[in-house]
Formats: structure tokens, sequence, C-alpha cells
């Protein structure tokens, strides 16, 4: 007989939790998961892996024999040692969960089993539709324990994303009921990151219904809950070979997706990123009092940036609909595109900006901009690093002299934070320009990469030999929109851009990634054809796209030296498209509630 894939496992276990398929076919399947191949298991993400183990335990429960929890995390362990798709972000913590079914099955404890389930629903939007409410409710009743219910369903992963859900639709009270059940099992389970954001999460729904008095109450016991946390769960010494407590950074694996995590369920000892990583959530919460008392961007700048940094799905959240709530609920209906212009997306505009040959003074602003945002909002150390990547993109494009005449005028700071990637700053400006700067670009790279910040990639096209003395254009550039503001490549074209055009825009954002998407030629839209899509007439979108092309060249004169033209972004006339060779993505981050169109 053929070894079966773990899709096809996870079906007859599905099938047997749903009451068909028969003994033979779960013991099959029990069989199944210790001899997966391990071109299998290679193939397969982490998170799947992990699914289909905690679900052979459950099943194993319900028909009272089955793969023990030792051959489970044999299977585990085999996968950490032979899959490059191992993260090291699910598995260690599923085989504990796996411990905790077992231990509850053996203990016919409704608790453990409902700890388990709460374990395994992290980070998994898919949790509340899959098979494993219904598996858990099952072997409770099949132990002989009563009254659990839907608590299975109702796990705090599950009620913090309805909370969230409910604050971002203005259902204030339904989401205090949820993130209060939520905060509760965090607590209870020990996730303490997750239990320290959600504590933010209720001082903003207590802002947004008004009782600021409350929102500071939440405050202090998120501080009190924090300290507690540090001081009980002991102090740990960084050191290189030691993993943190809880990961701070974007993963995704198979339906899981994450970006705060604890790396064990109540860990002992905190090394100091870890408390750092705790106590970053009750300075967004202080800051949002403070915004709610002063009404100050900069304190509203300082809780987004703070809360949003390095968080890759920040945008595709609910968080920003919220945030536009609340904001709107301080201070009225007005344009809020600053919540969109996270200082983690600024900062992305800087390094392609460089791509355009941003004019010296402009770079120089925009790096101090950034790096008085970034102290702002706290992030000292990464405010010394946008510093530095500016100061390597000045050297790539302007040379040595005119870098070091304004860099080494914040040398005192950069030598206390940021040691290391300064050095290699330093070794670059020695490089003589004939010699070629991917080298030095390399060595300052492995020192970057010790901090937790923007992918350096989108500038790499700037360190090729020879470019000061070229004007070529860029393999090709991003246009991108974020509230009412439009961009090239990290240029403002627009800070308040017409609705007509946006609509435009978008339109054409859509037939271009379509194309794509589809491998066809990208079509040619009419004037007519897009004012029929945008509620407009030809005339006006003619004269629409007429005033993008002028106020495009404008700013891209005033603010670059390479000489990107209009049409080399929009072409056609009379009918319009993005050029396919020129325009690489197009992202459209519009004001909540509305639509390119």
């Amino acid at each position: 007989m053929p070894m079966q894939s773990v899709s096809e496992i996870r079906g007859d276990l599905q099938e047997f939790v749903r009451g068909g398929g028969g003994s033979a076919a779960v013991e099959r399947a029990f069989a199944a998961v210790g001899q997966l191949a391990d071109s299998e298991l290679q193939r397969t993400d982490e998170h799947d892996v992990a699914m289909l183990l905690c679900l052979a335990g459950v099943c194993a429960g319900l028909a009272g024999g089955g793969p023990t929890a030792l051959e489970l995390r044999a299977v585990a362990d085999r996968y950490a040692d032979t899959s490059i798709l191992y993260t090291g972000r699910v598995l260690p913590r599923v085989e504990e969960t796996v411990e905790l079914i077992y231990r509850g099955v053996e203990e016919k404890s409704a608790e453990i089993l409902l700890e388990a389930a709460d374990a395994i629903s992290q980070g998994w939007a898919e949790y509340a539709r899959s098979d494993f409410p219904a598996a858990f409710s099952q072997l409770a009743s099949a132990l002989g324990i009563e009254g659990t219910g839907d608590e299975f369903l109702e796990t705090s992963y599950v009620s913090w994303k309805r909370g969230l859900e409910d604050s971002a639709r203005g259902s204030v009270e339904e989401a205090l009921a949820a993130f209060g059940t939520s905060l509760e099992k965090y607590r209870k389970y020990s996730y303490y990151a997750d239990a320290a954001w959600l504590y933010t999460d209720l001082v903003i729904a207590r802002l947004l219904s008004g009782e600021v008095q409350a929102a500071v109450r939440v405050l202090d016991e998120q501080r009190r809950y924090v300290d507690d946390v540090i001081a009980s769960a002991g102090h740990r010494p960084a050191t290189e070979g030691t993993s943190y407590a809880f990961h701070l950074g974007d993963v995704r694996s198979g339906g899981y997706s994450s970006f705060v995590d604890s790396a064990v369920v109540g860990p002992q000892g905190l090394g100091p990123d870890d408390r750092a990583l705790l106590r970053r959530y009750v300075r967004v919460s202080e800051s949002l009092l403070a915004y709610a008392g002063s009404r100050s961007r900069r304190d509203l700048d300082a809780a987004l940036d703070l809360f949003s940094f390095g968080w890759l799905g920040y945008l595709d959240s609910p968080y920003p609909e919220i945030f536009h709530r609340l904001v709107r609920h301080l201070e009225g209906p007005e344009p809020v595109a600053p919540l969109l212009l996270t200082v983690h997306v600024r900062w992305r505009g800087l390094l392609q900006a460089s791509q355009l040959r941003i004019r010296s003074a402009d770079l120089i602003r925009t790096a101090m901009d950034l790096r008085e945002r970034l102290q702002a909002a706290g992030l000292e150390t990464e405010a010394d690093i946008a510093l530095l990547d500016a100061g390597m993109l000045h050297f790539a494009l302007y040379g040595k002299a005119a870098t070091a005449s304004w860099l080494s005028r914040q040398l005192a700071e950069l030598r206390r934070l940021v040691p290391g990637p300064l050095q290699a700053v330093v070794e670059a400006l020695q490089v003589p320009p004939q010699a070629g700067l991917q080298t030095p670009l390399a060595h300052y790279l492995g020192a970057r990469a010790a901090h937790r910040v923007p992918d350096f990639m989108p500038a790499f096209g700037v360190f090729r030999r020879d470019l000061r003395s070229r004007r070529e254009l860029p393999a090709e550039v991003d246009l991108a929109c974020y509230g009412e503001s439009l961009w090239i490549n990290g240029i403002l074209i627009y800070e308040t851009a017409p609705a007509a055009l946006v609509a435009i825009l978008g339109e054409l954002g859509c037939e271009l990634t379509q194309a794509r998407a589809e491998e066809r030629e990208v079509p040619y839209l009419s004037a007519a054809e897009l004012a029929e899509r945008t509620g407009r007439t030809s005339s006006a979108v003619v004269q629409v796209v007429r005033r993008f092309r002028a106020v495009c060249q404008e700013q891209l004169d005033r603010s670059t030296e390479l000489g990107l033209k209009p049409d080399d972004v929009l072409q056609g006339r009379p009918g319009y498209r993005f050029s396919p060779t020129v325009v690489g993505e197009v992202e459209f981050r519009l004001l909540p509630g509305k639509s390119p169109t």
C-alpha cells in the first residue's frame, strides 16, 4: 500500500471526527502518521504538520488507542531536522500541546483539554471553522466531562479576533466583552506577550467609548501585570546561543500567521529583548492616552509607529480602521492619511527613493525626519540605523566628502548605540569608487542584520559600480497610495490626490495586476471606458490624467536627478495603461471605507 500524504491522513482523521470512515480507516491513519516519508514532511508547511499531530492526538483519545505522545513528538522532531520549511515558531509549542491532550485524556480534565484547544487556535484564523472544536467536544463527552458546551470554540485567540472586528465596526461594548474574555484566558494560560498586547486593545476600546479614566485604569493594570511577569519569570542573560522567550516578527506557515508569539508557554527567564517587548505595549498605551489628552499628532504617531513597527501585516489588519475610528472620535472627521504612513512605510520609501537618485538635500532631510519620528516612538537604536542607511545611500550616490560632512555631526550618539553598523559605514567610506561598493555593502548589511529594521533590498540597485556617473532608470518603480497621498518610489507626488485620479489609477492598477496574474498583455483602457468605470466624463478623465502628468513631472524634477518621465509610468493616448516594463507594484491603501473607485 502506498504511503499516505499529510492531506490524506488529515482527511481520514476528519472523517472519523465527523462520524464516518470507521475504525479501519482511523487505524490506517494512525499508522500512517508515524510512517510519513521524509519527502512528504519536507514539502509540508510546519503548521499543517503541527495540526495533523494535534488532530491525531485528539482522535487517539476518541478511539481509545493510537499513536502515543512520544511517537507524535518523534514525527515533529523528524520534521524539524529535515524540512527547510521549519520556522521554529509552531512545532515547539505544539509538542507541549500534544502532551496536554494526552494528559487531559488520562486525567479526564476539562481544564487541561480547554488549554490544549486554546493553544491550537493561536495564530490560526480557521480554527473556529476547523474540526477541532467538535473533536474536543466529542472527546470531553466520551470522557464523561460535563458542561463544556461551546467552550472549545471560544478560545482566547477567537475572542480576540472577534473583539478586533467589533472595534473596527464601532461595536465598542461587544469589543470590550470579547477582549475581556480573551485577556482572562491569555493570563490564565501564561501567554505573557499576548496579554500585554491585549491590554492595549482594551485601552483603545475604552477611549473609543469615551471612558478616559477607565482607560487610565487599564493602563495601570497593564503596567502592574508586565512588572509582575518580569519579576516572577526571572532574568536570563542575553547570550548568542539562547532563544527568546517571545518571537517578534512576521511569520506565515500554512494557515498560521503571527507577529508576536511565545516560544514556550509560561517561559521562565526573560532576556532584555523579552522584557522590552512586554514594555513596548505599555508604552503604546501611554502614548495613546497622551494623545487623548493633547490631541497631538506627535503622540499619535509615537503610538502608531511603536505599535506597528516591523509588522508587515499591519496595513492588512483591522487596526488602521480602529485607529481611524479613534481619531475621528477624538478629533472629528478629517483626512487621516498619516495613520497609514507609519514610520516603517516611510523608511521603506526612503530606500526606494534612492533608486530615482533622490537629491542630496531631500535625502538628508527625509533621514533626519525619519530619525526624529523613530526617537519620538522610543525606537532609539532603530533611529540610528535609519540614519546609517541614509549615510550609505548618500555615499553611494554622492560620494565620501558630501556624506561625511553631515553624518559626522551625529557621531557621538551613533558610537553609543550602534557601534557595529557605524564601523561598517566608516570602513565603506574608505573604499575608492573604482573598487566597487558591493563588498562594503555586504559588511554593512551583516552588521545591520542584528536589528529588526526594514529590508534594505529596495536600495540594492544604487550600489552598482560607477552608478554616480550614470543616469540609468531603475528596472522598475512602484506606485502607492496611502490614504490621500500618492507616491512613486517613495517620492511624494500628491499630499492630497484628487479623488478622480485615485479612482482612475486604481482601475489601471487592477488591470495591470490582473493581466500579470493571467500572463496576458496589459490592455489600454480608453477615456470612455475609464469614465464609465469611475463615474466621470471622458473629458474629465483626459484632464485629470494630463494634470497628473504635469504634477508628476514637477515633483520628480524637484526631488530626483534621474529624469523619470510621467509617460514612462502612465502610457498611452487616448487609451491608458501603466507601463508593464516600468511599473512594478501598485498598492492602494485608502482611508477606511473607501475603494479606488
